[in-house]
């Protein structure tokens, strides 16, 4: 099956050197796989491409081939508009991506969820699965007037918003700090204790229209 995005007319080649077939894409998102084919891209050569996943109901790769021509500019391949798309998928992992025309493949555990509304009239959108590791849990004692050494931690798929370190509070979690590094490895630094006292604290990735968030188990904090 082809996608069903309008197919770009060929452009027109820039290019008089070797071409270079170790070319990139952009790495696949939950919905889609979109590529931007280079304007010099040699004829014939864009006319297959691959995308594997693991599911909720098994493996699966989604195949489009393009049996009457080859693709040219950018098009994109919506994974649930694919024919062998199983039906009641609700969990899945992008896993690995061949696209016809580069020696480049993407691999990878790109984390996908869709939570349907059960309302077969809207559109369940799928959504990334944020994941926090390394954060500490447990508890940790610390003399009043110094903090917590800072954790080491990874977050993946935190999406554009911010990541927070929370205190609980009388009136609930309380936003201490944010992170500036929303997405890969990163580190927590902790705030002065200046009262003794017991404190908790813990991790949260807001979640959007297109990352699930994530809360982090919480790490207890005794002040002498």
């Amino acid at each position: 099956p082809v996608p069903t995005e309008p197919v770009p007319t060929e452009p027109t080649p820039t290019s008089t050197g070797p071409f270079d077939y170790d070319w990139r894409y952009a790495d696949p998102t939950c919905d889609a796989l979109t590529v931007s084919y280079p304007a010099d891209l040699p004829s014939g050569q864009s006319n297959d491409i691959n995308v594997r996943l693991d599911t909720d109901r098994g493996q699966v790769t989604l195949n489009y081939h393009n049996n009457e021509s080859t693709w040219a500019g950018t098009v994109g391949f919506t994974y649930s508009q694919h024919v062998n798309w199983p039906a009641g998928v609700t969990a899945y992992s992008v896993r690995w991506v061949q696209v016809a025309g580069t020696n480049y493949h993407w691999e990878g555990d790109l984390a996908c969820r869709i939570d349907t509304d059960g309302d077969a009239s809207t559109l369940d959108v799928p959504r990334a699965v944020t994941k926090i590791a390394g954060f500490r849990t447990g508890t940790v004692t610390v003399a009043k007037g110094r903090s917590v050494t800072p954790d080491a931690i990874a977050i993946s798929q935190a999406g554009t918003a911010p990541v927070e370190l929370q205190r609980l509070t009388p009136l609930g979690w309380a936003v201490v700090s944010e992170l500036s590094d929303t997405d890969g490895a990163s580190s927590v630094a902790f705030p002065t204790q200046r009262k003794r006292g017991t404190f908790s604290y813990r991790l949260a990735a807001v979640g959007t229209g297109t990352v699930t968030g994530a809360v982090s188990p919480t790490l207890v904090v005794r002040v002498r």
